[in-house]
């Protein structure tokens, strides 16, 4: 019987770089297509034959948000129709210093003696499980990573030069055009039981995966390989890539990724939707779309190549476009929402334009030009939203801006107005 490796999930991060979205909610369970981001990658590792998970979460938010969200898996498992069950562990209460020391520690606590396929929590990519556990067994290589080929900058990266299978040279997010190659880390990782024999013996270097230890392997000669990977890869860290990534799954570019609810080709809305709403007679709704349970929508609303999550409620007029609206969220009439995030219990007021469009200064030089609008935020009345802005609830201000990579754009009395600095 063929033996799957062990799952390892590392969610440590605080999701900065996608806020105000994760402000309050952990970027592991932000919805993707109306499922959790780390439910969406587990989920064709679980189908190819993966049963034992272990979650490697850091603190006590991200922990506490993903156990309520996952619990003890069984629901989870269920739902993919997959036996027989296993029960998702998690990381216990311990402060890791890196992705490196998560997975030495829950291989220690947990006693893992197998092969471990690690992989981060944000992070959506195509897997062929059989393919890279045959080259790493093949090579008896104590870590094999995932590696694509890609084209421009790759300075954000770690970067990787091979020599056959080999890793020959790796450069954690080098110097722009000093790369070794265009072979980038995807951040998954196949690890032999060995590599607790080597955590060991590096001691306190555990730290980071890229920046500690693949380092280590390749100096300290031991069997370091690339696993050349040609399907679907995105970083989700971002709202432009996470937008994106949500916008290709709906147009059936990521093919392990399948969705629920079919109720047309190229349309996914739920059942309840469809009946609360006379048959959708009185909506437009497009290719590439899909639409929650129980939401309610006005007359002449047009949604396409778009997500529209749980219990939503549109007003008559509102037009949503390339974009992601999160559940619970409150659109009001004649509104426009064009290539833009919205996060849950979000109210967006009559005649409100959030739009990445607009032809309009952009302060802050932001890499991105998708608007953002927080959970929890209240958008008023005619208001305009251009790109690159985002918005979060005023109580969250200290928050946004203590981490140094936002300039703030105003306040009101309801919300702080931001954009990511360059």
């Amino acid at each position: 019987m063929r033996e799957f490796p062990v799952v390892i999930a590392t969610v440590g991060g605080k999701g900065t770089r996608l806020y105000p979205l994760t402000l309050n909610i952990a970027k592991a369970i932000l919805d993707m297509c109306n499922k959790a981001t780390l439910a969406r990658a587990l989920a064709p590792l679980i189908t190819q034959g993966c049963r034992e998970i272990v979650i490697a979460s850091k603190g006590y938010e991200n922990s506490e948000q993903l156990n309520k969200y996952f619990k003890e898996g069984i629901g989870f498992f269920k739902e993919l129709g997959v036996e027989p069950r296993e029960e998702i562990r998690y990381q216990p209460n311990y402060q890791d210093r890196g992705s490196g020391d998560a997975v030495r520690y829950c291989m220690e606590y947990y006693d893992i003696e197998k092969d471990v396929l690690v992989i981060g929590g944000d992070n959506i990519m195509e897997i062929d499980l059989e393919n890279i556990m045959k080259q790493h067994r093949e090579t008896e290589a104590v870590l094999t990573i995932g590696l694509k080929r890609i084209e421009g900058d790759v300075s954000h990266f770690g970067v990787a030069e091979l020599e056959g299978n080999m890793i020959k040279r790796f450069i954690e997010k080098p110097s722009p055009d000093t790369e070794p190659s265009k072979l980038i880390n995807t951040g998954l990782y196949v690890f032999s039981p060995r590599i607790r024999k080597v955590f060991r013996e590096m001691g306190s270097k555990v730290k980071d995966i890229g920046h500690d230890v693949i380092p280590y392997l390749v100096e300290n000669g031991y069997v370091t390989c690339g696993y050349l990977m040609d399907g679907y890869w995105a970083d989700v860290g971002t709202p432009g890539s996470f937008l994106e990534t949500s916008l290709d799954i709906l147009r059936g570019e990521v093919k392990q990724i399948s969705l629920l609810h079919r109720y047309r080709d190229k349309q996914w809305i739920h059942p309840s939707t469809v009946e609360r709403n006379n048959q959708l007679r009185d909506v437009y709704i497009g290719d590439n779309t899909m639409v929650g349970r129980h939401c309610w929508i006005g007359k002449d609303v047009k949604i396409e190549n778009s997500c529209v999550g749980h219990t939503c409620q549109i007003g008559d007029g509102s037009v949503i476009r390339d974009s992601v609206v999160m559940s619970f969220t409150n659109i009001g009439k004649n509104v426009k929402i064009n290539k833009s995030v919205i996060g849950r219990f979000a109210t967006i007021e009559d005649g409100t334009v959030i739009d990445a469009d607009l032809e309009v200064e952009i302060v802050g030089k932001p890499s991105e030009r998708v608007p953002v609008i927080g959970g929890g935020v209240t958008i008023l009345k005619d208001s305009i939203i251009g790109p690159g802005k985002r918005v979060a609830p005023i109580e969250n201000s200290h928050k946004v801006l203590k981490t140094g990579m936002f300039v703030e754009l105003g306040m009101d009395n309801k919300n702080i107005y931001f954009a990511e600095k360059i």
